[in-house]
């Protein structure tokens, strides 16, 4: 009679293995699991320590207006104010005291006047001396022996009169009339000028030079000695020689 067969069963080891397990009946392996070290995480890298912060330097004081200086100055300058009020007011009140009392005129005397200042008024101003030596054109005048000489060969040449040629002679001079004169005068061309030099010999008597230049005609020049008189302070040509 065949044994009963036995309801254990022994799995094939591949499905042992696919399920992990072990054969029945077999003992069990120990199970040596080669645990993997574990990844050791490393530490977090700390901050490294930050440097304690340098302190700030103290700013420098602003620069303050030196008030010290001032007051100082402020003193010294009200010690000079009163010090000069005070001298002011000394002065006034001690001249006061001896100042010498207003003078009051008598009601009789008759009052001062301030002497009056002699101004000297400044000299008119002179016209410089004409040239003796210098060649007169000028009308001339009677102030003078050579004035009237000036003015008697202007009133022939330039004016052409014989009446004011005459009128500036002494009336017992030798001269002609004015008529004679006059014909003298026309004989002598329209636009004629004349120059006369007139260098005195004494007081009275002159050395006379006339340049006459006629129009178109060369210059010419004559001499002639003229005598003057001075009849109540008016100079008259006397003769002419």
């Amino acid at each position: 009679m065949k044994p009963l067969l036995s309801t254990k069963t022994t799995r094939h080891p591949a499905v042992i293995d696919t399920l992990g397990g072990a054969p029945t009946g077999a003992p069990r392996a120990a199970r040596t699991t080669t645990n993997s070290p574990k990844t050791v995480k490393a530490p977090k890298a700390t901050a490294a320590p930050t440097a304690p912060k340098a302190p700030k330097a103290p700013r420098p004081p602003k620069d303050e207006p030196p008030r010290r200086s001032y007051r100082l100055h402020y003193a010294a300058a009200l010690l000079l104010v009163t010090a000069l009020l005070g001298w002011f007011l000394v002065r006034v009140f001690s001249g006061s005291d001896n100042a010498a009392p207003p003078l009051v005129a008598d009601d009789g005397a008759a009052p001062t006047s301030m002497p009056a200042l002699a101004v000297t008024p400044p000299a008119a101003p002179t016209e410089p001396a004409a040239d003796p030596s210098a060649c007169r054109t000028d009308q001339g005048d009677q102030k003078s022996g050579a004035g009237v000489i000036a003015a008697f060969e202007y009133a022939y040449y330039v004016t052409r009169s014989g009446d004011s040629v005459r009128a500036l002679a002494t009336p017992d001079s030798p001269l002609p009339l004015a008529d004679k004169i006059k014909g003298g005068i026309d004989s002598v061309p329209t636009g004629t000028t004349h120059c006369v030099r007139i260098t005195p010999i004494t007081d009275r008597v002159y050395s006379v030079v006339i340049a006459e230049m006629r129009p178109g005609q060369a210059p010419g020049q004559f001499s002639q000695t003229i005598t003057t008189k001075d009849i109540d302070g008016r100079w008259f040509v006397d003769s002419i020689s």
